[in-house]
């Protein structure tokens, strides 16, 4: 997919250069409990991560136009069915905001301008997004571009994440 500008962003591939950034993100904890994943200890946590999503065809480094910083990362990812199969027309919404940018609809517009971009190109029909019900955050973004609740449960008390707490389960669909 190529690169996507919104007004104050550009979506693009992340590339090796971006550590410094990434880093800053991945392995601030806060940033990373936001947004629902083990924050990176080492920065070579964080290039083994930034490794993987280099590979990734559908993860894009958010960079603010004006500084050209990387400031988050917004994707989309493989959503399985009930069978464990790849659900056709159909991904999740990921993402994380350095939280220095927090508040300043940085996510919303991103996020707005990846969902329209595969909308347009008729990549998807569905996009399905969680996060946990304490992130209040998350839950307005993604009510501002038109998600809608479909589901939530409690994790195990066993989770190695998260262990009980409420997920809650959002989705978008290209006719709405």
């Amino acid at each position: 997919m190529p690169t996507i500008h919104t007004q104050r962003l550009m979506m693009r591939q992340f590339v090796a250069s971006d550590l410094d950034d990434y880093y800053a993100i991945v392995g601030d904890q806060e940033n990373a409990k936001a947004a629902g994943f083990q924050y990176a200890r080492r920065r070579e946590d964080a290039d083994y991560l930034l490794q993987t999503a280099i590979k990734q065809e559908m993860v894009f480094a958010i960079v603010e136009r004006v500084t050209q910083r990387v400031i988050g990362s917004i994707g989309l990812y493989p959503k399985l069915a009930e069978n464990g199969e790849r659900e056709r027309g159909a991904a999740e919404i990921g993402y994380v905001l350095n939280r220095s940018y927090w508040g300043q609809g940085y996510m919303t517009e991103a996020a707005a301008g990846l969902v329209k971009a595969v909308f347009n190109q008729q990549l998807l029909q569905t996009i399905w997004a969680s996060f946990l019900s304490e992130n209040t955050r998350s839950k307005r973004v993604l009510e501002k571009l038109g998600f809608h609740y479909f589901d939530e449960f409690t994790h195990s008390k066993y989770a190695l994440y998260q262990p009980g707490k409420v997920e809650v389960v959002y989705r978008l669909d290209i006719n709405q």
